[in-house]
């Protein structure tokens, strides 16, 4: 079912997500009974009332949200949009964090703040405790900006201690990050980190799935890690206490079939509890940036010895209404070189052994196809789509054009 929105639509969605006592669960619920927000709003009570699990003050709210109860809000939601150049992200947008949609109850949309481009589709989230040592900090910055370095972008929540050393690291090496809010954008927290986020937008984008008013109550917390852990192929535990925050995005991690990777400290620190426990219970550990970049290849199935690097895309002005993908593509990004894995003369087919791969490539043949037509013909998530692609374009076999379409190199 398509729930893309257009322009003229968007204000529904806003007036959806505004009303009080109907959350992301709802909503879902609510769509796949009438579909579009405009016949939410038009439903009779009777009908609100045959949606599963909808409480009497989620249907009252409707109703009321429907009569223009809510107008006054939208008004602010609608200026604070205009004010902070942010755009509304669908899951159908090419801007959407691909690794995102195909987790079990994705956002219904996201705000964002700043530009996500195809760079960004290597992602590794970096979490860890608000109180951090030097030594976690100074590992913080030496791996995360090697990795960054290497064309990984860096995801993580704006945080005190190791979520902001993270962004910091990406930014000093001008790589990409990725910060996900557990707020809205009115009442960014922690506070101190609003220049950091303006910053980190200029590089990357801030998202969230939260009106602009909403405050950081503990919910919100919990559903930001279940989003930083689901937007990335894998996440790196700096320093977290046994109850963390960031100990809760690993095991969204495991749930959601990502990486899990851990830095040892020392064994007298509360803070080490966390990453040990990880370990013992398999999870990857680091002593350099080279061991989460040797893993994220072999995920993806690569054995060549670099990660093909990225440079930041000049950010663009941003509008307050939802975005569709570019029908055509006005020009070429730059291709990596080919690797070792395809040597000149020999022909790209002949390379390939994943069965998804070989199909890839021959519906390529036929000439440039948009992904989500791929992952129609080919009966695939688009998630997995984009990973195999990702390495074909690694291989050299694949090239990546404007507006999510993509090409035999």
């Amino acid at each position: 079912m398509n729930h893309s929105p257009d322009n003229v639509d968007v204000m529904n969605w806003l007036r959806l997500v505004l009303t009080p006592e109907v959350g992301a669960g709802a909503i879902r619920r609510l769509l796949q009974a009438f579909e579009t927000p405009e016949n939410i709003f038009q439903a009779p009570q009777s009908a609100l009332e045959k949606v599963p699990r909808l409480s009497r003050e989620a249907i009252h709210n409707l109703l009321q949200t429907a009569r223009g109860c809510l107008d006054k809000a939208l008004d602010q939601e609608l200026k604070v949009i205009e004010k902070q150049n942010l755009e509304i992200i669908f899951p159908e947008d090419p801007q959407f964090p691909p690794l995102l949609r195909e987790i079990e109850d994705p956002p219904v949309f996201l705000f964002m703040k700043g530009r996500i481009i195809e760079a960004d589709y290597t992602p590794l989230a970096v979490v860890g405790t608000r109180s951090c040592d030097s030594y976690s900090l100074r590992m913080t910055r030496e791996i995360v900006g090697e990795l960054a370095s290497k064309g990984l972008t860096i995801v993580s929540g704006l945080a005190h201690g190791i979520d902001g050393a993270a962004h910091r690291a990406a930014l000093s090496v001008s790589g990409r990050t990725i910060a996900f809010l557990p707020c809205g954008f009115s009442t960014i927290y922690p506070p101190e980190h609003f220049d950091l986020m303006n910053e980190i937008a200029t590089q990357g984008a801030v998202l969230s799935e939260y009106p602009s008013q909403t405050k950081p109550i503990p919910r919100c917390f919990h559903s930001r890690n279940r989003l930083v852990s689901g937007s990335s192929l894998g996440v790196f535990v700096v320093q977290a206490p046994i109850d963390s925050g960031a100990m809760i995005t690993a095991r969204f991690a495991l749930e959601q079939n990502r990486e899990v990777f851990a830095l040892p400290g020392r064994v007298d620190e509360r803070g080490s509890e966390g990453p040990h426990r990880l370990i013992q219970d398999g999870a990857r550990l680091v002593h350099s940036a080279q061991d989460i970049l040797n893993e994220l290849r072999f995920r993806l199935g690569i054995t060549s010895q670099a990660v093909p690097e990225t440079s930041p895309q000049p950010s663009e002005k941003k509008t307050p209404r939802a975005r569709k993908p570019s029908p055509k593509p006005d020009r070429e990004l730059a291709q990596p070189a080919p690797s070792a894995l395809n040597p000149p003369g020999e022909p790209a087919e002949s390379t390939l052994q994943d069965p998804l791969d070989i199909l890839l490539y021959k519906r390529l043949k036929a000439g440039r196809v948009h992904i989500d037509r791929l992952a129609a013909d080919l009966g695939h998530p688009v998630g997995k789509i984009s990973e195999r692609l990702l390495l074909l374009e690694m291989k050299g076999i694949v090239k990546r054009l404007p507006g999510m379409y993509f090409d035999l190199a």
